[in-house]
């Protein structure tokens, strides 16, 4: 099971860290989040602030027997970029970054970082479903953009390290023609992955995951098309434990 850990920071404000059972410890960046994606739970409050290296290294430091480190709980990594970039050269444990690319001038620079892994969260293939899930995200012309740019100086082993994150919303971005146009976009980049993600239900959403029967569908036809595809595993797919569960408590309220 995954355990879940509240970290309370000197000022009062409290966030949450995962632990998962094969070694990964995801934590957050910030206190709260500007991003506002209509799915997620950790942006419902807002921003309250970045967070420190220091204060990631102390969410780090919960679980000693944590193997590597992933930065996709609270907040988005690139609007506290400096840092991040701290914690990553800082941390005695491997990092992975998980963002929106709400910054694609910093997206580049992220990727020239000596991460374990940049999983970018498109969830869209056309600008309007993109739009409806991640609203406060640049256009996806402007991310691919980035990523190409970043794409010619990087060599064959950090391409493999990056990552291309979809999560299929019931009737919003899981019709074969969104697929489709995600897919010829990520044939661009074919030493990443895809990582198809699962939506977990949090309080108040409208928002409906895929059937499974449907997801298997689009697992096979973006394999088909040659694209490295990866499912959320068991652990992801738990209460808690997939995009947008973790919550920020103010002041323990």
């Amino acid at each position: 099971m995954n355990r879940l850990t509240a970290v309370t920071l000197q000022d009062g404000l409290t966030v949450e860290t995962v632990m998962y059972p094969y070694g990964t410890l995801c934590i957050s960046s910030q206190a709260g989040c500007r991003m506002a994606c209509p799915f997620c739970a950790s942006g419902r409050k807002g921003l309250v602030r970045g967070l420190t290296a220091e204060e990631m290294l102390e969410q780090a430091q919960t679980e000693p027997k944590a193997k590597r480190i992933t930065v996709s709980g609270i907040g988005e990594p690139l609007d506290n970029y400096e840092e991040v970039e701290r914690f990553i050269r800082m941390s005695p444990l491997p990092v992975s970054v998980t963002t929106t690319a709400s910054h694609p001038e910093l997206l580049a620079k992220l990727l020239s970082l000596p991460h374990n892994g940049v999983m970018i969260s498109l969830h869209g293939g056309s600008e309007e479903a993109h739009k409806k899930l991640v609203p406060k995200a640049p256009a996806l012309s402007e991310i691919y953009a980035a990523i190409s740019e970043a794409w010619k100086h990087m060599s064959v082993r950090s391409k493999k390290k990056i990552g291309l994150n979809y999560l299929p919303v019931e009737g919003i971005n899981d019709s074969d023609e969104e697929i489709g146009l995600f897919a010829e976009n990520a044939q661009r980049f074919p030493e990443s992955s895809v990582h198809l993600l699962t939506l977990n239900k949090v309080q108040n959403s409208p928002f409906s995951p895929v059937s499974n029967e449907r997801r298997e569908e689009i697992f096979n036809f973006l394999r088909e098309k040659g694209l490295n595809v990866r499912r959320a595993n068991s652990f992801r797919r738990q209460e808690k434990g997939g995009c947008g569960t973790l919550w920020l408590k103010k002041y323990l309220d």
